[in-house]
């Protein structure tokens, strides 16, 4: 008797531990239309118009799809607390800096999607084309690219009016970052109280995208050194000259007066509208920071840096489908993610929400309403590809080209290609001291990044202390695995 007692008992937590864990990750029930929960990125809140837009969009891919989703948007936090806690989505946005794709493919999280793609949508499949190793693990994939900028190219955002209107120079389509070193003296000169590269505790944003990161911000590979004997060794980051004469420049400028001096330890940008010179990757032909209307002045932009390409550069931005779905669910993910791909105004709505109230065609491009910047803005790569999108003009007077994104890709076949040829680091067995040397970097950071500090004297004092925590230990560990990685792909 008491050996089938024992036998119920473990029957029934058996049981019960199979139901706590489907109620985990338990699809909501289809009635009509399939309907998925989708997780994507927004840094604050989700936008006032999105019920208004989503209703339409609903209505749409219901009709062509049988498919409408549940939009939820979270930040980074919200990604890892609610993936970790076991909530139910269906399609999560992913990328190489939220929800990071590369660590949840290789921890289950997400569906083998590598057969079903190509049988169930093959337009999607061939839509993505060259680029499906962006959302693969060996030869397996594990998310849908959502197609945009792919390479690394960060510009300096010029006050044009001022530079050459005023002063009747010509901006160039590039430069090298110390020749910016003039333009910063001449504003100066004429704005003694004024900081012409005022900047917050985060520095001059890309200005990292001169090298490939391998483990965290300390740990990297030069692009510079793409092509050469040394393009696949991992070096610590005070060793990549360019990035080191970047920090130089910095710290001068900041003792001539150029950078605000507390820009080490302010996050507030009062002024921003009215800064000469600002710093931003985006791509050629971008237009978003060039109405005078929004920004103050005319902006040039000129490229200091790029375009680079690696396997981060490349995972701006994925969808991947939850590896607890149904077939049947994962199959009208890729469905819906197929809409975005091939229909051009259904991709628009969810980038610019609706036609005539938050946004107007013009010219084979889009222009957005007041309402729409006040309702309904986002970076449109976390609703979609951005190629599939129209491209965005600032106004009827600054048009972009709506053949833009060919042009750009064109351009991405002479990127600097990184020769880790998609290699991401499996850090697990060093996660403690790469935690202590994350924290390490972090205490210099922001003073090296705003010129506060003499970027070679400070590093000595580092790299000591990041020496003696371990840094040869990770440094080795990330080349053996980079070596294995690229003799087994031989």
């Amino acid at each position: 008797m008491k050996r089938i007692i024992c036998m119920l008992l473990a029957a029934y937590m058996a049981v019960s531990l199979c139901a706590c864990a489907s109620n985990a990750q338990k699809a909501p029930e289809d009635a009509g239309p399939i309907r998925l929960v989708w997780w994507t990125y927004i840094s604050t809140s989700a936008p006032n118009a999105l019920d208004e837009v989503l209703e339409k969009a609903n209505a749409i891919s219901a009709e062509k799809i049988g498919v409408t989703v549940d939009m939820q948007f979270k930040n980074a936090e919200q990604f890892t607390l609610d993936l970790n806690t076991g909530d139910y989505y269906d399609m999560t946005f992913s990328c190489d800096w939220c929800n990071n794709f590369d660590n949840n493919a290789r921890e289950g999280y997400y569906y083998d999607l590598t057969e079903l793609v190509r049988s169930e949508t093959p337009a999607l499949y061939d839509a993505v084309g060259s680029w499906w190793g962006i959302g693969s693990l060996g030869d397996r994939i594990y998310g849908v690219p959502m197609l945009k900028d792919l390479g690394a190219e960060v510009f300096f955002r010029i006050n044009s009016d001022y530079f050459e209107g005023e002063k009747g120079m010509e901006l160039p389509e590039s430069m090298d970052f110390s020749e910016l070193e003039p333009m910063l003296k001449i504003w100066k000169e004429d704005h003694p109280n004024e900081y012409p590269l005022y900047m917050t505790q985060s520095g001059l944003s890309g200005m990292f995208q001169c090298h490939e990161r391998i483990v965290g911000s300390y740990l990297v590979i030069p692009y510079s050194k793409t092509g050469t004997p040394e393009g696949t060794k991992i070096i610590p980051v005070w060793e990549d000259e360019d990035y080191m004469n970047m920090l130089r420049c910095l710290h001068r400028w900041y003792e001539l007066g150029y950078i605000n001096p507390d820009a080490a330890t302010t996050t507030d940008m009062p002024y921003s509208l009215l800064t000469p010179v600002r710093s931003g990757t985006a791509w050629t032909g971008y237009k978003g920071w060039s109405n005078p209307e929004t920004v103050g002045f005319n902006v040039k932009l000129v490229r200091y840096i790029g375009p680079n390409m690696s396997r981060s550069t490349q995972q701006g931005s994925l969808i991947a489908v939850n590896a607890a779905a149904s077939e049947e669910h994962a199959r009208a993910c890729l469905r819906y993610m197929e809409l975005l791909y091939t229909d051009r105004e259904f991709r628009d709505l969810l980038a610019y929400g609706i036609e005539g109230k938050h946004f107007n065609y013009y010219e084979g491009t889009v222009i957005r309403t007041q309402q729409g910047s006040d309702d309904y803005l986002m970076d449109n790569f976390v609703t979609g590809p951005a190629v599939s999108a129209s491209v965005v003009s600032a106004s009827e007077e600054i048009l972009a080209d709506s053949d833009q994104w060919t042009k750009v890709y064109e351009e991405y076949e002479n990127a600097r290609q990184s020769d880790t040829r998609g290699f991401s680091f499996d850090g697990s067995s060093t996660d403690a001291v790469r935690a202590a040397l994350s924290a390490l970097w972090e205490n210099y950071r922001s003073e090296l990044v705003t010129g506060t500090v003499d970027p070679d004297e400070t590093i000595k004092e580092i790299e000591k202390q990041m020496r003696a925590t371990g840094l040869d230990q990770v440094r080795e560990e990330a080349q053996r695995q980079l070596d294995d990685y690229l003799a087994n792909m031989q």
